[in-house]
């Protein structure tokens, strides 16, 4: 349309300038919104993905993902899209924290973030993670949340969920490695043994089905063998731990002066747990089967170390 001369062009009518606009807002935003115009790709993603479920416990709210032989997550953000929506119908929550039990989906650092992003507008916290996969538990644990390999036997009455074993009853629990410091308020629990390359600090908590070695200086709980193994040790370069269990036995370190602290073994005797330096205790020890203690040997062919 050619532009109209200024003497032929109509005075401006307020209202009718501002309709148009109004008009034209109302149209952008049915664009937006009208159903017909989303992606199919994101159509199809958010009409296959499911709901999570989830429910309240005594003292938490358990939040479940499917099995990745139900539906394998990729799209994340579809999964936090309904979640988000299942959040708000939901509306107060009389906890404050957050179990999530991943089971054998893949969840990394940033998908712990993001979940717990969208927790903290509704006052709850993500405090402790369940899983099967040996990245998740090391994504949580570097994330400083407690970590659980050895999922609830029993989940809510209204999570109809079969938990998948974690492993076969063949195969040998693989060995958690820990790249860094567990602090206080964090709590792994595993069902093979635990390397720690880092130190346990007070109000850490480390539990293993099998052995636990920390290569620093233990000050928190250790709990080897917690299935019942007595074979389970506590090795660390320093021990001041808190409190040492080896399968349902207890003890406390007595505190040692700054010069005498050298790399030790704790293990199961019959009258208990005992420390022994860590170079002795390869060399000197083996565990007696019938009597399901480590007792001290001399092996003629073995120098006996003191």
């Amino acid at each position: 349309m050619a532009e109209l001369d200024d003497h032929t062009r109509p005075n401006p009518d307020p209202a009718a300038t501002e309709a148009p606009s109004a008009a034209v807002a109302s149209t952008t935003e049915e664009i937006v919104t009208a159903p017909d115009d989303l992606n199919p790709k994101e159509s199809e993603a958010m009409a296959a993905a499911p709901e999570l479920q989830f429910g309240l416990e005594a003292d938490h709210l358990t939040l479940v993902l499917p099995t990745t032989q139900t539906y394998e997550i990729e799209a994340w953000e579809v999964i936090w899209v309904k979640f988000q929506e299942q959040l708000k119908a939901a509306s107060n929550f009389p906890v404050a924290y957050v179990h999530l039990i991943a089971q054998n989906q893949l969840v990394g650092g940033r998908q712990l973030q993001e979940l717990a992003d969208l927790l903290k507008p509704h006052d709850l916290k993500l405090k402790r993670i369940y899983t099967n996969r040996r990245q998740t538990a090391i994504a949580a644990a570097t994330a400083g949340y407690s970590v659980d390999q050895d999922p609830p036997n029993q989940l809510l009455a209204d999570v109809p969920l079969k938990l998948k074993p974690l492993l076969a009853p063949d195969k040998e629990p693989e060995v958690l490695y820990i790249d860094q410091t567990v602090r206080s308020g964090v709590e792994i629990v595993h069902p093979g043994s635990v390397i720690v390359t880092g130190d346990v600090n007070p109000g850490g908590s480390i539990v293993a089905d099998k052995d636990i070695v920390v290569w620093g200086c233990l000050r928190g709980v250790a709990h080897a063998g917690a299935k019942g193994d007595r074979t389970g040790r506590i090795m660390a370069l320093q021990m001041e731990p808190t409190q040492l269990r080896i399968a349902d036995v207890v003890a406390r370190a007595a505190p040692q002066a700054v010069e005498q602290r050298k790399p030790e073994v704790a293990y199961l005797t019959q009258e208990g747990i005992r420390l022994a330096p860590a170079l002795k205790f390869s060399k000197n020890y083996q565990y007696q089967a019938d009597q399901q203690h480590w007792q001290e040997t001399s092996d003629p062919l073995l120098p006996v170390i003191s």
